[in-house]
């Protein structure tokens, strides 16, 4: 931990005033922290997790190439896109309008340029050859412990844009010239989730906040349970990787799912943490079989109550890595929200939602996976076997997509 962390945790009411600022917690450009050490195990035959999979039809085309493992399978998520439809990069055709952020872990930049073919702004991540390599093979010969894989990204927006995946960006095209790669795709209007509730002059939490943010919920709940129908495990959901833009048509907001270099069409893992330290389910810690499904659940949960409140409920899932975790993990989320106060006031978290709101977050925040509600992925859990889906709650059928 660092210094201003243990400071935190040793202060006499570590409720007070929450965990560290939001906006300083992570910036959009941060790299994820996942150990060098863990790396993906095979699923053991007759487990709990691999019960699971055999009682849905999820889960058995598993990405072993990209995760790791001996031999490839058909239809891993890379291999949606063919390395040879990379097209030469033509810098007369792509203007520069200006830097939208790092992307650290694929040791480039996104831009957002002018397309003057097409008249229109596009986003492109810029990234050096030498890191894409040539093709996703080439990419993990190169870099065998790399969890975030360009190739996996840009294969599994390939393949939701032929699903017509409804919460994805456009991919518009990959061009190479001797020392870069760029990835291009369309660009949303409004930026990520993390910029947009890190606005000052936004809605506190409260009843206002929770109208707005409602419909987004449904949208953000809607995309990671139809990539879980698609047989897609995330693995990285955040506020960063979920982007915001305005539909034309009726100048509503439309979220939009990105960043897949850690997602796997493995269901079931074990002793493989990815993601952000907030966002991680506590289960990836414990050495266990986990399930993917529930454990983007958790994250989705996190980047809800994030949304909501304008601040992170903990710094991480760790075992000893923050104290207020560790307060969820021996009392539940419902005991934290009563003791929690939100930053600059004397309310607590569950004085500023409703019951309906506070009975869907301790759903999805559940410690023990057992007892985490779903995503509502249709025939992905054999009947019985969970305590329900969100959808079953409230407060998500209160608003409309």
């Amino acid at each position: 931990m660092t210094a201003k962390t243990l400071q935190m945790s040793t202060h006499a009411d570590y409720f007070d005033k929450g965990c560290r600022p939001f906006l300083l917690q992570f910036p959009p450009c941060i790299a994820r922290i996942v150990s060098s050490k863990e790396r993906d195990e095979p699923q053991l035959p007759g487990s709990t997790a691999d019960a699971w999979s055999r009682s849905t039809s999820f889960g058995r085309d598993i990405d072993t190439h990209s995760d790791h493992c001996p031999s490839p399978r058909k239809h891993s998520l890379h291999s949606f896109f063919d390395p040879a439809d990379v097209r030469p990069w033509t810098s007369d055709r792509f203007q520069m309008v200006g830097k939208v952020q790092d992307a650290a872990r694929n040791k480039g930049q996104v831009h957002e340029m002018c397309d003057s073919m097409h008249g229109k702004r596009v986003a492109v991540k810029h990234m050096p050859n030498d890191w894409v390599c040539r093709s996703h093979d080439d990419f993990m010969r190169h870099h065998p412990g790399e969890t975030e894989r360009p190739w996996v990204d840009i294969g599994c927006m390939a393949l939701l844009n032929s699903t017509s995946f409804p919460y994805g960006c456009e991919l518009l095209g990959v061009y190479r010239d001797e020392q870069s790669t760029r990835v291009v795709t369309e660009l949303a209007s409004e930026g990520d989730l993390f910029s947009w509730c890190g606005v000052p002059s936004s809605e506190p939490a409260g009843p206002t906040r929770e109208a707005l943010v409602r419909p987004l919920a449904r949208q953000i709940i809607d995309s990671v349970k139809r990539l879980h129908e698609l047989s897609i495990v995330h693995r990285d959901l955040s506020l960063e990787n979920i982007l915001l833009t305005t539909r034309p048509e009726d100048g509503t907001m439309q979220i939009q799912v990105i960043d897949f270099g850690m997602t796997s069409r493995d269901r079931c893992f074990r002793n493989c943490v990815r993601g952000k330290p907030s966002y991680q389910a506590p289960e990836t810690h414990t050495g266990q079989e986990c399930d993917g499904f529930l454990c983007d659940a958790f994250a989705v949960g996190v980047t809800l109550y994030a949304l909501l409140m304008k601040d992170y409920p903990w710094l991480s899932t760790r075992p000893g890595g923050c104290k207020c975790f560790e307060f969820v993990r021996r009392n539940g989320f419902r005991a934290y929200a009563m003791k929690r106060k939100l930053r600059g006031s004397s309310s607590t978290v569950a004085e500023s939602m409703s019951e309906q709101l506070l009975q869907l977050l301790e759903g999805l925040l559940a410690v023990n996976p057992v007892d985490r509600l779903t995503l509502g992925e249709a025939g992905g859990w054999a009947e019985g076997s969970r305590p329900g889906s969100v959808w079953d709650l409230a407060w998500l059928n209160r608003a409309t997509l």
